[in-house]
């Protein structure tokens, strides 16, 4: 049986988020996720009541996500404190506003340093964040960042010392460094709680529209329909947002059912003749 799922799309950090969420509900869709990051975005320039009568307006869902660069990986220890700390403030404009799933990412220190101390590094940060984030009645999704340090025994170390922190699966950044997404989406199914959707030739974290790179999206939508019932952000960086809307036709396209083999050859004869 397919799974349903609900599409949003991300407020930009340098704009007026209430403005954001105008355009996402005007244009049909299911939830925002809400950047919450300089400068814009930042937590002393947001109002919350105003994101929040936004979002009651357009009846949108959301969900939220911190600066990606907060060094929770750092090898200093006054940094990692310092990036909790600031995660802790952001939450609790999160809690203000009403989101109670909020993602925090990655991050790994230089390559001076092992994969075990960036693991340790993350640990420690977690460890101090997580029950904050418990107080205030929100869930922690934790996003890989498309590093070649991020394998699946290392994540796999990192959920197993976590049993509450869930998994974001950014689709474009499982497409860097030689993997392929699909393994992570089953590898981590039962963990897997968000989506980042979007699109990449595999070289860099380009975050293209869907189709314009080089993952191979049938299969990987074919096994997310079978179980997933989450929400998936189309987080498709372009400043012609026609190309937006277009992926999540394909995206709709491709979950629902197959067409008939038999009318669709029939379509291709009708239109190769005309």
């Amino acid at each position: 049986m397919e799974a349903k799922m609900k599409i949003g799309y991300p407020t930009h950090p340098r704009r007026d988020p209430v403005e954001e969420i105008a355009w996402i509900g005007a244009n049909g869709f299911d939830f925002v996720d809400l950047f919450l990051e300089p400068d814009l975005g930042a937590a002393e320039r947001i109002s919350c009541q105003a994101i929040k009568d936004a979002l009651a307006c357009y009846k949108l869902g959301s969900v939220g996500h911190l600066a990606w660069y907060l060094p929770i990986g750092s090898p200093i220890p006054r940094l990692r404190e310092a990036a909790v700390e600031v995660a802790e403030a952001y939450l609790h404009k999160f809690k203000q506003i009403g989101v109670n799933r909020v993602t925090i990412h990655a991050n790994w220190p230089p390559s001076l340093f092992t994969d075990k101390e960036g693991l340790e590094y993350q640990t420690e940060s977690l460890e101090m964040l997580l029950p904050k984030a418990a107080r205030l009645g929100i869930s922690m999704l934790y996003e890989p960042v498309g590093h070649a340090h991020e394998t699946e025994e290392n994540l796999k170390s990192l959920f197993n010392r976590f049993p509450d922190l869930q998994f974001h699966l950014d689709i474009g950044h499982f497409n860097l460094n030689m993997r392929n997404p699909l393994r992570f989406v089953k590898a981590f199914k039962n963990r897997l709680a968000h989506i980042h959707l979007h699109d990449n030739d595999g070289t860099k974290d380009q975050h293209l529209p869907m189709g314009t790179g080089k993952i191979e999206w049938e299969p990987l939508i074919e096994e997310l329909k079978t179980f997933y019932t989450g929400t998936i952000t189309l987080e498709i960086f372009t400043p012609v947002r026609e190309y937006v809307l277009l992926s999540r036709d394909l995206l709709l396209r491709l979950w629902g059912p197959k067409p008939n083999s038999c009318a669709t050859s029939r379509h291709l004869v009708s239109k190769d003749e005309h």
